[in-house]
């Protein structure tokens, strides 16, 4: 990437950590930095799969970066905010209208259920949920429910959070071609387990 990019990218990354570290309720124990800069890795590894070119590249790595800092303004539809809260921030930086258009496409494609329109999209919603395809699947799924009783007073017994999780899970399918080979066979070890602990 070139150096403008580069810097365009320090800077979205401290606007990032800047707003989720001020602004964001400590009752977000999912939907916090670390899941953001979750989503960020996972899109700079399904981009590269995928051979994005880097301007395409750029448009997904801004767009995870900010896909959910609108969790600071609410919970329920949160894109729509973080959105607007691109726009604006890409516009102060001097980022061109036609890709901050991309940008938002990519940031409303994550709202559940996922229908991306393009390849962008494709990625972004990939990685989004790239920790259904991580080890530590169970401990971000933990932090979920922790999340859902605090924000949404949803309340699930341990067997009825497992079985919830794969349902959906088993459910969820990847758009990427990355997603559909890689991310899903890891995957399914997930499924396995959760199938395991319901017996």
């Amino acid at each position: 990437m070139d150096r403008t990019a580069d810097k365009l990218l320090t800077k979205v990354a401290e606007f990032v950590k800047d707003q989720l570290k001020n602004r964001l309720s400590q009752k977000m124990y999912f939907h916090n930095l670390e899941h953001t800069l979750l989503v960020v890795e996972g899109a700079q590894v399904i981009a590269r799969h995928t051979g994005l070119s880097k301007d395409d590249t750029l448009i997904v790595i801004l767009s995870s970066f900010l896909h959910d800092l609108g969790y600071t303004e609410k919970y329920v539809g949160h894109e729509q905010a973080s959105a607007a809260i691109a726009v604006e921030f890409l516009l102060e930086n001097g980022f061109d209208e036609s890709r901050i258009e991309l940008v938002r496409g990519c940031i409303m494609a994550t709202r559940f259920p996922q229908y991306p329109k393009n390849e962008l999209e494709m990625v972004i919603c990939d990685a989004d949920f790239y920790h259904f395809s991580l080890k530590e699947y169970q401990h971000y799924a933990a932090r979920l429910k922790a999340e859902w009783e605090e924000n949404l007073g949803l309340v699930y017994t341990d067997l009825a959070w497992d079985k919830l999780n794969l349902e959906m899970l088993s459910r969820h399918e990847y758009f990427t071609g990355y997603g559909k080979n890689i991310l899903q066979q890891m995957k399914v070890f997930n499924i396995q387990s959760l199938i395991d602990r319901i017996g």
